[in-house]
């Protein structure tokens, strides 16, 4: 008989290419492994790092082979003393540990759970990885516990080891320190993207996560309380910890200057963090030129400690300035600050706001200063050099005077260019001056007294085109000359509980991917309509459509806040981009390039329209709006409409957004059909849209329509007046019920809920033949309420949003 030899085992066992203390052990067939963090952690002279990939820890015989793999090096049981095992929960069997060390004749040092590969060269396996940490085994000696991290930082002792609530918030241990939450909104949970920023081994950063509610600096300055009076870092994951009330009250409470990160810190492969600030559902905002910034204790101005790389065109200059040419970029909190190299100039930071967590202000000069075309050339070119989120997010404030040559290229420029001002105007109650060939800016001071800007995030232009600026209200005092930059420690987001892969690499000069981001639509098949995701917009698609949008954003806004004056509880949510969702809908019910018949048509076609970032935000915000349950009216014509051909059972759909009449006597000329429908999803827009011909509500794309009946009246041939002149009703009507998302079509046959809306329909069709009617002439408002709907097609039916253009 034939003697059959083991297999060999599949784990192999790699030196990192610079790192002869650092050893990897992989599966055999497992390739594209990053060693990046592997090669970054520190270790000393007698010591052996060794990790373990994804695919050996899926090998059952990991443990058993680790002695003849450790062996396999040379020099092991003459040089090796202390070897850290990143294989996941090894010391949980301490048992199998205490054997490991003992046939090793070395120290082990493992984690009892998973480990994390963090940004910032940390090992981490304490609570945010599963388990409690690092636990140290040497022959004949009892288990020790090491700590959460490797290599151990000075602060780890600060910290404490488990989830705690104090004074409303709870605090969670998390690689670079603590993730902080509100009590209310329950402990931070694992895989939240808090837990992925950067390790700093000189000091731990304390996350402030959660808007629902915010945690308070109240709280979170009773957390810090009871920690030692060492140096830290605040990194706001929401907005409101980074707005200047809450960094002042945290120091006033604290008695101690805070620095705070300007936003969320992104780990990358480089070592480098990017910063991104973002909204209240962690949506990308736009990127920060000051990263890093101090608060004094007892209130007081703020300072920047640490800024980002130089965009491009411009070279850093000195501890936080940009330099191109012969024009400065000084970096305050609110932005920065674009000035002549050989010019006067007064401190840039006196004239500075605080960081604004909705957006940043681009200064041309500094009081007293003459601007002149260099400066605004700088400008242009630098605000032409932003990626998307930077630009949408940008003021442009004018603090200097210009000078005659750079007065007349900037009329020049609003003379041949379309005049955007709106994305500065719209958000302002400065009020620009205007000459011939439209608004032109003036000199600080020239145009009489400013009230302070307003606080929501304005919106601008694509490019300088002309550039636009406004003169600012009376200057904020700013204190300069921070200490030394206390700043954050490489990065790259964790993945897994074993060894993590890092993501793609940026740089912090670079565009960074959206948090949490969406595209707008889902590709359609080929020749479908377009499917619309019915989710809310991100603030990248609401920069986008603000900027797509243009002059006729300022004017749809100016529409909005009268509606939020008006209505008290549309006041819920007064924010940029509620706001935006709200202009998206004026401006869908208009007449212009993001109006019904063009976006509508486009999504038929399988496009998302001519203004980008319209259909999230159409569809955001037609889910501020209320929902309409009473009967609504369309019309049409019987030869032309599908709704004419429909008989009971057939489902109709419209892969655009459908609008109808809230009104019910109502009539439009050369229509000899009624459409009765019994909403589901559509909303009112009669709130937001004032003094319109008719009160419309609209349904979301995608919406689904059940013929029930077609119901014809008695008597002569329809006509369009009766004897005396009044507009009369259609002989024809055609009843529909709005199917509920998800829900299957059915069959032809009507089931109880049909029969049901079919008897109020019923009804409503009776009153409206014997009432008055009243003739509707806006052509715009015709052509909404008339265009047919499409017929629904089998094959896509149980997709419930796609349709066939038929």
């Amino acid at each position: 008989m034939q003697q059959r030899h083991p297999d060999p085992s599949p784990l192999v066992a790699e030196r990192h290419e610079s790192h002869e203390r650092h050893l990897l052990i992989r599966h055999r067939d497992e390739t594209d492994l990053d060693h990046t963090l592997l090669g970054a952690a520190p270790i000393g002279s007698r010591q052996l790092l060794v990790l373990a990939s994804p695919g050996a820890h899926r090998v059952r015989s990991l443990v058993a082979v680790l002695p003849e793999l450790l062996r396999s090096m040379p020099d092991f049981d003459a040089d090796i003393e202390s070897v850290w095992l990143g294989v996941g929960s090894l010391a949980a069997d301490t048992e199998i540990a205490q054997r490991l060390a003992k046939e090793l004749d070395v120290e082990i040092v493992a984690p009892d759970a998973g480990v994390a590969a963090m940004p910032g060269a940390a090992l981490y396996a304490g609570h945010a990885a599963g388990g409690t940490g690092w636990h140290r085994f040497r022959p004949d000696r009892p288990v020790e516990y090491h700590g959460a991290r490797f290599p151990l930082p000075a602060w780890e002792s600060w910290l404490p080891t488990e989830p705690v609530e104090r004074d409303g918030v709870v605090a969670a241990p998390a690689p670079c320190g603590l993730v902080v939450r509100d009590s209310q909104a329950g402990a931070p949970q694992r895989g939240d993207l808090a837990f992925g920023v950067p390790v700093n081994q000189r000091f731990p950063k304390i996350v402030v996560s959660g808007s629902d509610p915010v945690p308070s600096a109240a709280g979170v300055a009773a957390l810090l309380s009871s920690m030692p009076d060492q140096p830290i870092m605040i990194v706001p994951a929401t907005p409101q910890a980074a707005s200047h009330s809450w960094q002042i009250e945290l120091a006033l409470r604290l008695g101690r200057d805070v620095v705070f990160s300007a936003g969320m810190q992104v780990g990358q492969r480089t070592g480098a963090s990017s910063t991104v600030v973002p909204d209240a559902d962690g949506n990308r905002l736009f990127r920060p030129f000051p990263i890093v910034l101090r608060q004094p204790a007892h209130g007081g101005d703020q300072q920047v400690v640490g800024i980002a790389p130089a965009p491009a065109g411009w070279t850093r200059d000195g501890r936080r300035s940009y330099l191109t040419g012969d024009v400065v970029a000084d970096i305050v909190p609110s932005g920065l600050v674009l000035r002549s190299v050989d010019g006067d100039a007064a401190d840039p930071a006196a004239e500075a706001a605080p960081f604004d967590p909705e957006g940043w202000s681009l200064m041309l000069g500094t009081a007293g200063q003459v601007v002149g075309l260099p400066v605004l050339t700088a400008a242009e070119n630098l605000l032409a050099a932003l990626p998307p989120d930077q630009l949408a997010a940008v003021r442009v404030r004018l603090r200097g005077t210009l000078d005659a040559d750079a007065e007349r290229v900037l009329n020049s420029w609003t003379d041949d260019h379309d005049q955007r001002l709106a994305a500065a105007a719209r958000t302002t109650k400065e009020t620009p001056a205007t000459g011939p060939g439209g608004p032109r800016l003036l000199p600080a001071g020239l145009d009489g007294p400013r009230e302070p800007d307003p606080p929501e995030r304005p919106q601008r232009s694509p490019v300088m085109s002309p550039p636009v600026m406004t003169t600012s209200a009376a200057p904020v005092p700013t204190v300069s000359g921070p200490p030394d930059p206390l700043g954050p420690s490489g990065p790259r987001v964790a993945e897994p509980p074993q060894v993590r892969q890092a993501p793609p690499e940026s740089g912090e000069a670079e565009p960074v991917p959206p948090i949490g981001g969406h595209s707008d639509t889902v590709p359609p098949p080929a020749g479908k309509a377009l499917a619309v995701q019915d989710r809310a917009s991100t603030a990248a698609e609401q920069a986008r459509f603000t900027v797509a949008a243009a002059d006729a954003f300022s004017e749809a806004l100016a529409m909005v806040n009268a509606a939020l004056a008006t209505w008290p509880s549309m006041r819920v949510d007064e924010s940029p981009g509620a706001k935006a969702d709200y202009v998206a809908v004026c401006l869908y019910l208009g007449g212009g390039d993001g109006g019904a018949f063009v976006l509508n048509s486009a999504l038929r076609n399988g496009q998302p329209g001519l203004l980008d970032g319209q259909v999230p935000c159409l569809t955001s915000g037609l889910r501020r709006l209320p929902t309409h349950r009473r009967a609504v009216l369309r019309q049409g014509k019987v030869n032309e409409s599908f709704e004419r051909g429909s008989t009971p059972g057939t489902v109709l759909t419209e892969p655009g957004f459908l609008t109808a009449s809230m009104d019910l006597d109502v009539t439009m000329p050369g229509t000899d059909l009624d459409v009765l429908i019994w909403p589901s999803s559509a909303r009112r827009t009669s709130e937001l849209v004032l003094g319109r011909p008719v009160d419309e509500a609209v349904f979301v794309a995608g919406a689904r329509f059940k013929a029930l009946a077609v119901r014809t009246a008695a008597g002569d041939e329809e006509r369009q007046e009766d004897a005396d002149g009044a507009a009369v009703a259609p002989k024809v009507a055609v009843l529909f019920r709005e199917l509920a998302p998800g829900e299957a079509p059915g069959t032809a046959e009507l089931d109880e809920r049909d029969l049901a809306v079919l008897a109020k329909l019923d009804g409503v069709l009776t009153r409206r033949q014997k009432g008055a009617l009243r003739l509707v002439e806006d052509p715009a408002t015709i052509a909404r309420l008339t265009t047919s709907m499409v017929l629904w097609q089998d094959d896509v039916a149980n997709a419930g949003r796609t349709a066939v253009a038929s």
